[in-house]
């Protein structure tokens, strides 16, 4: 039989006793319902079953959280990872200002024996000062967060390449980025304040994109705690940064200029548009500030980066691929200022610009010309882009029309507003009438406006310094208790169960027998649909009864198992079309005397925040078990 096979009990007599798992010798949880049908809701005895669903705290996989309240020591602490850029900000509690830091470049460096070497801008100017022999040696990471985003089959041994294409584990160089960070938090935190502020005294709010999946999310939380960062909370960006804006009375760059804090009732959606993902949430504000998730966070890799990537593809054409990386080797600080060009332009850029000019430094010029065997005049002249650029060969100087350089913003762009259309069009109902434009890349002000062209009716409101709006608003969320989001499930969650086998009814590929009486096995029984509204620490609960009556059965262990889908009423764990997967898995051994002959036991989810939490009580031996989701 299958090994993750639970079973629907319809009475407590001999005959219901069902073998759950004869090839491991664990029998799985059987189902209290006395209706022996698939809808499992549908039993009066299995009471409890609609008070819950759980998606716990972001306590340590397996573990106890540790003191994690709002306000809990003198001072929080918010990280903000971001793909392009780092920062993190912090609030004494005794204290109204928060302080931020400046902002770096996303880039850590390893030393050759893989010990931690520069992070920030410090890890730039190392790496590309170091002789080509030793630069060999290092280990260079730059925007490794969106590392997380794109990797499949995320684990806690996966390894990723560095700018030399050698290979670490994920996992050790963020818990060498996490460690850094806590140095030099730290000791800014001793400078500012008098007495010795150690990593125990920190709320650390860790932020992290709401597009991200649960894989990377639990990552992230396990690359924190194994740095030392005992006490962490993770926090979705577009939240805080929601929690920022209607937190304080702030000023908003608008169509109809400034206006006053958002009230009790109103709707809007937040868009975190950052260098690598774009983050929407839609929010409709509640009392005491509170929010309610109207629809589920949305997203892609549409931030600022994807504008870097367009322009490189067309340097890549115009200059040579050769001769760009021949650039970064051996000229990287030339390199660098011309990326930093690219950034400025980028902000600057808006629907009336006529064209971009951008400087090349003569070593570009001469590379591009030994590697492609052309002028770029030449290769301009021969190009499809040669109508909309131009070159000045006196000051080294390319100029990309207006038309040019839209393309380059296309593709982002277009995501951004197919995102907007997509909630609009299920959101009718809400009567939305706010965008909020949060993230450094809301500081474009072509994707600004082209975000207003697309959407006239609606109030595009621009934050001012909206690119620390998110790490901001995670330290306000440090002092908020966490019931202040009511959240939308991302899945179906429910748990595996057997009901009697009923003819024409149930497919005979999951009829199974125990005892000689027929069932069905891998019964999806659902505690939480998709899009179903949660509230922090609510509870789901289903009672089961699991018959043990036979004596060769009384030691083995019962196994409780939790399964999720997309969809919104899946039938079946085992069926492909309802595209299930197993979670959880909570084993309860039995006592030393061995079971009764019925083990009467409670099973329970536990809201949260970013995990979810599984527990089962056994009523006649008293056991408590509880197990967090592992998704790596």
């Amino acid at each position: 039989m299958d090994k993750n096979v639970s079973h629907n009990s319809d009475d407590s007599s001999d005959d219901q006793y069902v073998d759950c798992d004869s090839g491991d010798d664990k029998y799985i949880d059987s189902d209290s319902s006395d209706d022996a049908s698939i809808d499992c809701d549908s039993s009066d005895e299995d009471t409890g079953r609609t008070q819950g669903a759980g998606i716990s705290s972001d306590g340590e996989v397996g573990g106890k959280v540790l003191d994690e309240s709002p306000g809990s020591g003198p001072v929080t602490v918010a990280i903000d990872f971001g793909t392009t850029f780092f920062g993190w900000a912090y609030k004494f509690n005794d204290e109204e200002t928060i302080i931020c830091s400046d902002r770096e470049p996303t880039c850590l460096l390893l030393n050759p024996d893989k010990t931690f070497s520069a992070l920030g801008k410090k890890a730039i100017n190392t790496f590309y000062s170091l002789d080509p022999p030793a630069e060999q040696k290092y280990f260079f990471y730059s925007q490794f967060k969106m590392r997380l985003y794109d990797t499949k089959k995320l684990s806690r041994n996966t390894k990723l390449k560095d700018e030399n294409n050698k290979k670490v584990k994920a996992m050790k160089f963020f818990v060498i980025s996490f460690k850094a960070l806590e140095k030099e938090i730290l000791q800014k935190l001793n400078q500012s304040k008098a007495g010795e502020i150690t990593t125990k005294d920190v709320l650390w709010i860790i932020t992290i994109p709401a597009i991200w999946t649960d894989e990377a999310r639990q990552f992230m939380s396990e690359a924190a705690r194994k740095a030392g960062l005992t006490r962490t909370r993770l926090v979705l960006e577009p939240e805080a940064a929601a929690l920022y804006v209607i937190g304080k009375r702030l000023e908003f760059h608008s169509q109809s200029g400034t206006t006053a804090r958002f009230q009790v009732g109103e709707k809007y959606i937040v868009a975190d548009l950052g260098g690598g993902t774009v983050d929407m949430c839609v929010h409709e504000i509640l009392e005491g500030d509170h929010l309610r998730e109207l629809y589920r966070a949305t997203g892609d890799y549409a931030g600022g980066t994807t504008v870097n990537d367009k322009f490189l593809e067309f340097l890549k054409n115009l200059l040579g691929l050769k001769a760009l990386r021949k650039l970064k080797k051996t000229h990287p600080y030339i390199h660098n200022m011309f990326l930093k060009s690219v950034e400025e332009w980028k902000c600057s850029f808006t629907r009336d610009t006529q064209e971009v000019t951008m400087h090349f430094d003569s070593e570009v010029i001469k590379l591009s010309q030994e590697v492609m065997g052309k002028s770029i005049e030449q290769k301009i002249s021969e190009s499809e882009f040669k109508d909309t650029v131009s070159y000045t060969k006196q000051q080294y100087c390319l100029k990309v029309q207006n038309s040019k350089v839209r393309k380059f913003f296309d593709t982002s762009v277009k995501t951004k507003i197919s995102s907007l259309k997509e909630i609009f069009g299920k959101c009718q109902a809400d009567n939305i009438s706010n965008v909020l434009l949060v993230g450094g890349y809301s500081e474009s002000q072509y994707v600004r406006d082209e975000i207003k062209a697309a959407f006239p009716d609606m109030e595009i409101i621009s934050v001012v310094d909206g690119r620390h709006a998110v790490v901001k608003g995670a330290v306000l969320m440090g002092e908020k208790p966490r019931d202040i989001i009511e959240r939308r499930a991302r899945f179906t969650y429910g748990f595996e169960v057997s009901n009697n086998f009923i003819e024409g009814q149930h497919p005979e590929k999951f009829k199974t027998y125990w005892d000689g009486k027929a069932y069905c096995r891998g019964v999806f029984c659902k505690l939480i649909e998709a899009g179903q509204i949660l509230h922090y620490n609510q509870q789901y609960s289903r009672d089961s009864i699991t018959p043990m009556r036979l004596q060769e059965h009384k030691h083995v262990a019962i196994l409780i198992s939790l399964w999720r889908s997309p969809l919104p009423d899946p039938t079946y764990c085992h069926d492909e079309a309802d595209q299930c997967e197993q979670v959880a898995t909570i084993e309860a051994k039995a006592p030393p005397e061995g079971w009764p002959d019925v083990v009467n036991s409670v099973n329970i989810l536990i809201v949260g925040e970013t995990e979810l939490t599984v527990k089962t009580l056994i009523k006649e031996t008293g056991q408590e078990l509880e197990t967090t989701i592992d998704f790596l």
